[in-house]
């Protein structure tokens, strides 16, 4: 008499599902959808200004995006926050990263805590 092992699937795939780091490892926990995250990102932008620009040793540019005096993005060509449109996101280790885009072209990024 053999029991049967209940196998229980794990939701890889899923929307609404991503891994992030817990407590004691990584855990399953729930993703916002992609217009949460659009809005959250449009929010930030009316309200970002830019920074002082600079250019690294290689010769990359980079303009701070700022909001309340706390950087929260950077852009790598001198436009302005409010003509950029919402890109692809994905989760990181601290938070969300979006792709900010102009013109069909990625620009910058945003990370949103």
């Amino acid at each position: 008499m053999s029991k049967k092992k209940e196998v229980v699937e794990m939701p890889f795939g899923v929307p609404g599902w991503k891994w992030k780091v817990g407590r004691f490892g990584y855990v399953m926990g729930n993703e916002p959808s992609y217009e949460e995250i659009k809005a959250k990102a449009k929010a930030l932008l009316e309200k970002a200004t830019k920074g002082p620009a600079w250019h690294c040793r290689c010769g990359t540019f980079h303009v701070p995006l700022l909001v309340d005096g706390e950087i929260v993005g950077e852009l790598w060509e001198d436009v302005e926050p409010r003509e950029l449109e919402v890109g692809a996101y994905w989760h990181g280790k601290w938070g969300t990263k979006v792709q900010l885009v102009k013109d069909g072209r990625v620009v910058g990024l945003l990370w949103l805590a």
